[in-house]
């Protein structure tokens, strides 16, 4: 697909959620 290789792009990030709570996990989820 790419040439990058393991390059990647945020697509979504809430930063209010990131100031209002405390963030414990994140998951990064896409196709291969």
């Amino acid at each position: 697909m790419s040439d990058k290789g393991e390059s990647y792009k945020v697509i979504s990030d809430n930063r209010q959620a990131r100031f209002l709570y405390q963030i414990l996990e994140t998951y990064e989820a896409g196709i291969e």
